[in-house]
């Protein structure tokens, strides 16, 4: 496994949250979940270290199946990618969606499922990158 493109797409991932969530969707997102965030509102430290946790997890997992399929064309990576994203990580968020107090589950699984299924499809991207 290679750490340094792991952390690197990790990153990626996280970094393309921050602007899903806040520029381009942000807003989609709040009325998905009923949030109305106050004036000065800023979140508490797990609101940023629980999913860079998560974009780490996934970018190690897609590492090492791209080195156990031995995966190395950017042909090849996109759709595992793709595959990983949509199977796993869009079918959980649409299963959580459903949860009874969510005001609008349809719309939180569109933003925040499309978004995993490209920080997938992203992770994949980088590390085809950075092996060379």
């Amino acid at each position: 496994m290679s750490a340094v493109s792991t952390l690197a797409a990790g990153m990626a991932y996280f970094a393309l949250g921050g602007l899903w969530f806040t520029p381009l969707f942000g807003r989609q997102w709040d009325l998905a979940v009923g949030l109305r965030r106050p004036a000065r509102w800023r979140p508490a430290l797990p609101y940023y270290l629980v999913p860079l946790a998560g974009c780490m997890a996934v970018a190690m997992t897609v590492d090492h199946l791209m080195e156990r399929l031995a995966i190395r064309s950017l042909q090849d990576a996109l759709p595992l990618g793709l595959v990983l994203g949509a199977g796993f990580s869009l079918a959980v968020t649409s299963v959580n969606a459903v949860a009874p107090n969510m005001p609008r589950p349809a719309l939180y699984a569109a933003v925040t499922g499309s978004y995993h299924v490209l920080g997938a499809v992203l992770c994949a991207a980088v590390h085809c990158w950075l092996r060379g």
